[in-house]
């Protein structure tokens, strides 16, 4: 085998087990931003609820052109 077989396959496995590396921290680091407070402990935000009650869909035909049912 050449210099430059011996280099293309060495390069192939590096990326191959890069590639893999990547995979798995991936999957196993937990994404996003931490917020920290003064003391330096992690800030959680509450869920948001909904601002209103929901409303049941209607279809165009059924309202006006206020949008108020007819």
């Amino acid at each position: 085998m050449g210099f430059t077989a011996l280099f293309v396959m060495i390069f192939l496995i590096a990326f191959a087990l890069i590639g893999g590396l990547v995979m798995f921290l991936s999957r196993t680091i937990e994404h996003g931003e931490a917020r920290f407070d003064a003391s330096g402990k992690m800030m959680s935000d509450p869920a948001p609820g909904p601002a209103e009650p929901a409303r049941p869909a209607t279809r165009i035909d059924e309202t006006d052109k206020t949008g108020n049912q007819q």
